[in-house]
């Protein structure tokens, strides 16, 4: 008797074969790719993202009444290297329409020189779920949006560290992201 009920608990769980519709489907890598805008900013300079083509950038959502998002926007600024910055307004009020009233308070404000573009376009923050600001969106060379980043930040060396993925990122439809070191560079 108790080598059935021995044997019985062995075999427990062998007898029942698996159905192929119980058998769970691989899981396919997750990324979008960045949407293509274009847009003027403060200065009335016109930019496009095709101006990005094959180079990582940073997209960065805030609004001009957001004066917590300056320390933010400061630390971004300090790590991100130059003209790899966009500053988009996802604001879509007339009275925070003027670009370059935003730029001057904010160099005022961070007693500092900002020379990156800001630019007012509230569909692509629509278009990018930016609702929350400020928002950052780091871009690798291919155009997907490689990380996400909400709210406040100012930590420079956690920046620095997520700027350098962003550069090396690849997205491949197979196999997912995947990070390589460009010898040539």
């Amino acid at each position: 008797m108790v080598g059935l009920i021995a044997m019985t608990l062995m075999l427990a769980g062998c007898v029942e074969e698996q159905s192929p519709a119980e058998e769970e489907a691989p899981v396919l890598p997750v990324a979008s790719v960045f949407p293509a805008w274009e847009g003027v900013d403060h200065t009335n300079m016109s930019h496009t993202s095709e101006a990005f083509t094959n180079q990582s950038y940073l997209a960065y959502f805030s609004a001009p009444w957001c004066t917590h998002c300056e320390t933010t926007l400061d630390a971004y600024d300090l790590t991100v290297p130059a003209e790899r910055i966009v500053v988009f307004s996802r604001e879509p009020r007339e009275e925070y329409a003027n670009m370059s009233e935003w730029h001057n308070t904010t160099e005022q404000n961070l007693n500092r020189t900002v020379n990156r573009p800001f630019i007012l376009h509230p569909d692509l923050a629509m278009e990018v779920e930016a609702k929350s600001i400020p928002h950052a969106v780091f871009v690798n060379p291919q155009g997907y949006a490689f990380h996400v980043e909400i709210g406040k930040e100012t930590n420079q060396t956690y920046i620095q560290s997520v700027w350098a993925l962003t550069e090396t990122a690849v997205f491949d439809e197979t196999t997912g992201w995947n990070h390589h070191v460009d010898a040539s560079s």
